[in-house]
């Protein structure tokens, strides 16, 4: 059954309904392309490293991993994990 969800949103700028859908659904791409991936396949979110820089370092790390799966046209990062965690030369090549 279709439902209907109501948003609200306040902001300053007068913009045109279709230019504020248009930044909301950039802001959910962003969400959904990057911070899904961590909290979820990466499990940032339950990560236990809490001390100094090594939580922002340990955050890096992870886009680097993201980034470079994504270069390599892997459009799943949990199945590239899984196919390129083990093989370390193929591993390398992607880093090249």
């Amino acid at each position: 059954m279709p439902s209907i969800e109501i948003s609200y949103y306040i902001s300053s700028k007068n913009l045109s309904a279709k230019d504020y859908n248009r930044g909301i659904r950039k802001h959910w791409l962003i969400e959904n392309s990057l911070h899904y991936v961590k909290d979820v396949t990466l499990k940032e979110d339950a990560s236990l490293i809490r001390s100094a820089n090594a939580p922002a370092n340990f955050s890096i790390a992870r886009n680097i991993v993201i980034n470079t799966f994504r270069r390599a046209n892997f459009s799943n990062i949990a199945q590239a994990i899984r196919l390129v965690g083990g093989d370390i030369k193929r591993l390398s090549l992607l880093l090249e």
